[in-house]
């Protein structure tokens, strides 16, 4: 069983999108050739992430100019009527084939009340939970026609319901995860942590009879001919952000993690390895590439989602670094250690590093487990 290697969809696209000089504005036809280039260059499918976009809409948009990569489509649960989202996999499904997965966010109470749905963290379990096991039903049933002289239904065309993936970190987030999601995802981190979290969640779905289709992680690529290559590549993004501009964007996250009682100057991180890169950056200087190795080729990095990572959570800033062979040296490590096979890469900018990861690691990922 080759490793499932999904890429970013998304249109938090450009060399460095989380400045403002290094974002590319919003363009369907690059767009079009995102998923293009992810069709043709042998990934499994994409993730169609959560932006100012809908992913569904945008999902949707661009699956006609392709054949064959699947779609994971982020949906909150319950944002969208049950019965109405089942009519919306239908006619996907119809018109482009079984070509539809989704990826269940429960989203925090903050980011779900945007919405003006108000719930709490254990209210969001449940809701998702029956949300989900409505829709699968809605989707089994099909949709038939509402107008009474023509006898139509749009039938299902995936036999078990559209495949469910998601996460879950808190011990009722696992739990949770274990009754609902077919696929489980977490970020990519240290394969100790891995290896556990992934444990845990295995454990989880076997109370509930269940048994995961497969374990999934997401990460940031950067993938060269030689390791040097690789490392100075990745290296550009500290490089091109500079001092200024992370301290910043770390001073507002720490403010904003700890309801403003802490900035980058009195902020204590976890263990040594974040405080050194703090302490770094207090002196006006960047973190050295060596020291955000993580493990092996695993390095802290920077994404359109999350900066540094100096709080020792799950991040979607952890980056994979090198050449073909050490790469998937590491992914076969976690797959054979752990169980991981799945993974949700992304690289800056999209389209020139699924080229990239195309070419150079996917003939590679496509090895493990033969």
């Amino acid at each position: 069983m080759a490793i499932k290697a999904l890429w970013y969809l998304s249109t938090a696209d450009g060399q460095y999108p989380w400045m403002s000089e290094g974002f590319y504005p919003v363009d369907f036809q690059r767009y079009k050739k995102l998923a293009q280039t992810i069709d043709q260059g042998g990934f499994y499918g994409a993730l169609v992430a959560t932006w100012p976009n809908d992913p569904l809409t945008s999902a949707s948009s661009v699956a006609g100019f392709t054949k064959n990569m699947k779609f994971l489509v982020a949906e909150y649960a319950g944002l969208t009527p049950v019965k109405l989202l089942a009519e919306q996999a239908l006619t996907f499904e119809k018109f482009h084939g079984s070509r539809l997965l989704f990826n269940h966010i429960n989203g925090t109470p903050q980011r779900i009340g945007t919405y003006g749905v108000t719930l709490t963290p254990e209210t969001r379990y449940e809701l998702g939970e029956n949300y989900w096991n409505e829709f699968q039903e809605h989707y089994r049933k099909g949709n038939r026609s509402l107008f009474p002289n023509t006898d139509f239904t749009i039938e299902p065309t995936t036999e078990n319901g559209i495949p469910l993936w998601g996460t879950g970190d808190s011990a009722a987030g696992i739990e949770h995860a274990g009754k609902v999601v077919n696929v489980y995802l977490l970020m990519l981190r240290e394969l100790g942590h891995v290896k556990d979290q992934f444990t845990r969640a295995v454990k989880s779905a076997e109370k509930q009879q269940r048994t995961y289709a497969d374990l999934g992680a997401l990460t940031s690529v950067t993938v060269r001919q030689t390791q040097r290559e690789a490392e100075k590549q990745f290296y550009q993004i500290f490089e091109k952000t500079g001092v200024e501009l992370l301290r910043q964007k770390l001073d507002v996250s720490i403010k904003r993690k700890t309801l403003g009682e802490q900035d980058l100057i009195n902020f204590q991180a976890p263990d040594a390895q974040r405080q050194e890169w703090i302490d770094y950056l207090k002196k006006g200087q960047l973190p050295p590439l060596e020291s955000l190795r993580l493990e092996d080729n695993l390095f802290a990095g920077m994404s359109a989602w999350s900066s540094l990572d100096i709080f020792g959570f799950a991040s979607s800033a952890a980056y994979l670094v090198g050449t073909p062979e050490n790469i998937a040296a590491q992914v076969e490590t976690y797959h054979k250690e752990a169980g991981l096979s799945a993974l949700i890469m992304s690289g800056w900018p999209l389209i020139e590093e699924a080229e990239y990861t195309s070419k150079l690691l996917i003939p590679l990922l496509n090895e493990i487990g033969e």
